[in-house]
């Protein structure tokens, strides 16, 4: 969880890493629904610079948190 964590943030992780990352956050916030706040800030944060693959993953993983 931590690294997928890291990943997500991390300037230099290729797109697909960071699609994979917020993935897998989002399917673990069922479990660990706590996490869901984190992530939603990480993905507020990085919003205005991410690109669109990023934008896209980050709205599935922000419904399927929403459903909850």
């Amino acid at each position: 969880m931590n690294k997928c964590f890291d990943l997500v943030q991390l300037p230099e992780t290729p797109i697909a890493v960071k699609a994979f990352s917020l993935t897998v956050l989002s399917n673990l916030s069922a479990e660990y629904p706590e996490i869901a706040g984190e992530l939603k800030l990480i993905i507020e944060d990085q919003w205005d610079r991410a690109t669109p693959a990023f934008r896209s993953r980050a709205k599935q993983a922000l419904k399927k948190m929403d459903h909850h």
